[in-house]
């Protein structure tokens, strides 16, 4: 790592075009390093060499000092004169690729640090000033003659949960303060073969093993769930014998569902739509508190249509479809059981984990089931969560028990300082109880843009939308522009299904398959709800020209790419667990915000901006304006 002799600060203010005064009192040394970073992107191009950009940029002060020498202060003219503000703004995202970084402005360096006595490049300084200021540091913990790299916060977290390892904790750690890099900590502590691993999916488990020591045992929610209730070989257990019903190829359709339950019409719905509406308030109540199923359950959009009666039968329907499916009358009746069915079992008969394990760690902590987190809230063993309320995508996150150890973590070592300023008004906007001040520790700069209008990015980004409506107007956006992009893998699928049904409930008036507009019988009750919003506004402009779903799929294959590409398209839920060099915030995100007696609608608003947000390492792009967006929203 390079370290050029030049603040973070100061840099971010060139980039910005402001600090004009900064030529006339600049050394030799920070005006060769702006003159660097208006190169980085052509080094970058080059991959160059360290050692090879280190002597371009000692070249670079004996050629100042020569100047200076010859002609008092006209390295500083020089460098005043080829200064571009858009050209050190492209340079500064470029740093972090070839490998150099900017003086960190709580750990300043003396010039006589970094300068021999004639004013010339000392090599020796960038490894100096990099061991003092790296945030990983190697830490002894006696006790399990074990030495680790750790950050500071990192260290006082765990030996706070090691002065009682046998007690359950719960540590709070924003966006890359390093909670993937502890939880290979706690495992190295912890005995492995006592320790369980939990993760909501699969896809979750198999990254927490890979983070964790290869001897733990790990299993899904779901499947600690099954364990526990298939062990009771009693007849009045809840042991499932036929175990072909939890795969995820087990499915039967809505028509043979509403067909084997012989399931009447309901107001406007067709006995298929009562199976669907089955299934879906079966899964709402499945990730509730609630005893019993309940109206509240009920898709809230849908039964608002219905008159007092139709409610009560639909609801003592979903509750004959509950009691099949968790204990099914004939041998015929065979539905599918998922994971989170099994988790609201073992909850609602007050279950706990199998003792076998004396510890339990479970990463994602704010997005626990909350009978998921019931069940662990009473178990013996002592479970380990790390949590950032602030990336639950549905709500305020459900908290662990009042008595149990909290250790709160603010240090991010994957941003920069420079994005503070942006994530601590969103920290205090949202309705969380989480208010400790973030701060950017990361050993690069994390550089802050902002752009007007609906522009399309011309760096290499990923752009970050709001929901699908905004990802098929963004999708129009670069087609019509004849850009090349790729949809986030998680997208892709769901993204065809949704716009192809906006087009066919246009078009042809059919009703839409996809959950996010499956409510909506026309065209015009659709555009009723989508009422203020300008990406729909977008979507229905181009349906009324006459798009088809053939210019759809013509735009598809010649426009999106299956990897790669400049640019990324994705919704916030895509990029969770994932970083990227640079982020563009899409103008969507900036909704109008809910009522502050909502706090669930205010904690989606503000999570999926701080989760977007919190995905950039090298470049954030916001709109502008952002800023003043925020205070007002937070009023």
């Amino acid at each position: 790592m390079i370290f050029l002799p030049l603040y973070r600060t100061i840099a971010q203010r060139l980039s910005e075009g402001g600090l004009p005064e900064f030529f006339d009192t600049a050394t030799v040394a920070q005006l060769a390093a702006v003159l660097f970073i208006q190169n980085a992107q052509k080094l970058a191009e080059q991959q160059a060499a360290q050692a090879s950009m280190e002597r371009q940029f000692a070249h670079m002060i004996t050629a100042g000092n020569q100047a200076n020498h010859r002609v008092p202060l006209a390295f500083q003219s020089l460098v005043r004169e080829r200064f571009c503000a858009a050209q050190f703004a492209t340079g500064l995202a470029q740093l972090a690729k070839i490998k150099v970084s900017l003086l960190d402005d709580e750990h300043p360096a003396d010039q006589a640090r970094y300068l021999d006595s004639a004013g010339e490049w000392l090599f020796t300084f960038s490894a100096e000033y990099q061991a003092e200021v790296k945030p990983l540091q190697t830490v002894y913990f006696d006790a399990y003659a074990a030495e680790l790299s750790v950050t500071d916060p990192q260290n006082r977290a765990l030996r706070e949960f090691l002065a009682a390892s046998d007690e359950s904790f719960n540590l709070q750690g924003y966006a890359g303060s390093g909670k993937t890099h502890l939880i290979s900590r706690f495992t190295q502590l912890l005995e492995s073969k006592r320790t369980l691993l939990l993760a909501n999916s699969f896809a979750q488990l198999q990254a927490l093993k890979a983070k964790a020591d290869a001897h733990c045992i790990g299993m899904t929610f779901g499947q600690a769930a099954g364990q526990v209730l298939d062990s009771n070989w009693l007849s009045t257990g809840w042991r499932l014998k036929d175990k072909s019903r939890l795969q995820h190829t087990f499915q039967v359709s809505y028509a043979d569902i509403a067909q084997s339950f012989d399931m009447p019409a309901i107001g406007y719905l067709s006995p298929q739509q009562v199976a669907q509406i089955c299934v879906r308030t079966v899964a709402s109540f499945c990730n509730s508190t609630a005893q019993a199923i309940d109206v509240v359950h009920l898709p809230a959009a849908i039964v608002s249509s219905l008159v007092a009666m139709d409610k009560i039968v639909l609801l003592e329907i979903v509750n004959q479809y509950w009691q099949e499916l968790i204990r099914p009358t004939d041998a015929h009746i065979r539905l599918p059981i998922r994971g989170y069915h099994r988790i609201k079992l073992l909850s609602l008969i007050d279950g706990v984990l199998d003792a076998q394990y004396s510890h339990i760690i479970v990463d994602e902590g704010h997005d626990i089931p909350t009978p998921m987190l019931q069940i662990l809230d009473r178990s013996p063993q002592a479970v380990i969560t790390l949590s950032d309320e602030l990336q639950n995508l549905n709500g305020v996150a459900p908290v662990r028990d009042r008595q149990i150890r909290q250790r709160y973590i603010a240090q991010s070592v994957r941003l920069g300082k420079q994005v503070e300023n942006v994530i601590n008004p969103l920290i205090q906007a949202h309705p969380g109880a989480t208010k400790q001040l973030f701060t950017g520790r990361a050993d690069h700069c994390t550089h802050l843009q902002h752009y007007s209008g609906w522009q399309i990015p011309e760096q290499t980004t990923t752009i970050i939308v709001a929901d699908e409506f905004e990802l098929f107007a963004w999708f129009q956006r670069l087609t019509h522009a004849g850009a090349s992009f790729a949809l986030a893998q998680s997208t892709f699928k769901d993204f065809m299904t949704f716009a192809q049904d906006c087009i066919e409930l246009y078009n042809n008036a059919e009703r839409p398959r996809h959950g996010l507009i499956f409510r909506y019988a026309s065209w015009d009750k659709l555009s009723e709800a989508m009422a203020d919003n300008p990406s729909f506004e977008a979507i229905e402009r181009m349906l009324q020209k006459g798009y088809s779903q053939t210019d759809f799929q013509n735009a598809v294959g010649r426009y999106v790419r299956k990897s790669g590409g400049k640019i990324i398209l994705a919704r916030v839920s895509d990029t969770k667990n994932r970083e990227f060099s640079s982020v563009y915030l899409s103008q969507g995100l900036l909704l109008k915000p809910a009522a502050h007696d909502n706090k669930d609608a205010r904690a989606r608003l503000f999570s999926g901006l701080y989760t977007a947000c919190t995905r950039a390492q090298h470049e954030l792009i916001v709109p502008d304006g952002f800023s003043d967006w925020i205070s007002d929203a937070a009023r």
